[in-house]
């Protein structure tokens, strides 16, 4: 199964997808074509600026990351407690957080299955 996310902004403007393979457990980026280094937030135009718009495993993942508590924060175990995730996962905080990062101003929306 594919869990698709739209990445967007609060003017609503399309940046891509992010996409998780619940069964492989793996992250891919496609940015929008359209987007270009200047009207993109920094977490994606370096991409952009170097003409990849479909990122592989690696690049998503980070990118995922970037947008999430480090597993080894302080005090994690409360935070997940309180957050209702058994154990760090990913997949679990982008579903809780929708991928908010104060960095950027990007978030991400549930496309339809």
């Amino acid at each position: 199964m594919l869990a698709k996310y739209l990445i967007t902004d609060n003017a609503g403007l399309d940046y891509g997808l992010l996409i998780y393979d619940v069964g492989t457990k793996v992250w891919h980026i496609e940015i929008n074509p359209a987007r270009t280094w200047d009207d993109t937030p920094l977490s994606l135009a370096i991409y952009i600026r170097n003409g990849i718009y479909s990122l592989d495993e690696k690049q998503s993942l980070s990118w995922v990351r970037e947008r999430l508590l480090p597993p080894n924060r302080q005090n994690i175990h409360h935070i997940l407690r309180e957050m209702g995730i058994s154990e760090y996962d990913e997949f679990a905080f982008i579903r809780k957080t929708r991928g908010v990062s104060p960095n950027d101003g990007l978030f991400l929306v549930d496309t339809i299955q």
